[in-house]
């Protein structure tokens, strides 16, 4: 029976939750509250489980801390994994191993569901919903690099950057996350240091 699909990119999207700008750091998930936010924003849980869960973790922040590190643990193992991809590395087995272990704490089952119009074939998850929504999206991971070229999984090769990006181009040569921003500085960037050498010679 398949399984409940990721949403496309899901992977990326999350991973880009960490960004930098110039080398400076700007963490969208700087809390728990962020971070419950954003997985509704992004469908991965319900407003009443958003709410159920805001409530959760509010009185007990020594879990909402633990739920926080575990996402962000992903999200560390997504952009390292991409690292290696960029390169045309395949991940290691320790971050196949460290996918594997989140993708098992995301367990569901199929279900048969009527209402007064149909029956509904669906999956339901079993357990913890921010655990379903964690596998979720590190499923989406996994399928691309079963299913895909793991190597359009890349980083930006703005350093001052690094946010992460599937190659979609025709020829699979395209290097920053966005031409007109980190492609424009690095050729400005090229152009200076040509200038600088030809003052030099």
């Amino acid at each position: 029976m398949p399984e409940p699909q990721a949403r496309d990119e899901l992977f990326v999207n999350f991973a880009n939750t960490l960004r930098w700008d110039r080398d400076v750091e700007h963490d969208e998930l700087r809390d728990t509250e962020a971070l419950i936010t954003w997985l509704r924003g992004h469908g991965l849980v319900s407003e009443r489980g958003r709410t159920a869960e805001l409530a959760r973790l509010r009185r007990d922040p020594a879990e909402g801390a633990r739920r926080l590190e575990r996402f962000r643990h992903l999200r560390a193992l997504t952009h390292a994994v991409a690292g290696r991809t960029s390169v045309g590395q395949p991940p290691t087995a320790a971050q196949l191993r460290d996918l594997n272990h989140i993708l098992r704490h995301g367990l569901h089952y199929h279900q048969l569901r009527l209402d007064r119009e149909r029956a509904h074939y669906t999956f339901a998850q079993v357990g913890d919903r921010l655990d379903q929504a964690r596998a979720t999206i590190a499923a989406g991971l996994a399928q691309f690099l079963a299913d895909e070229d793991p190597e359009r999984l890349r980083a930006c090769a703005n350093e001052g950057c690094r946010y992460l990006f599937v190659d979609r181009s025709p020829t699979g040569r395209r290097r920053w996350c966005d031409m007109r921003t980190c492609g424009n500085q690095a050729k400005v960037a090229r152009h200076r240091a040509r200038a600088r050498a030809d003052v030099n010679a």
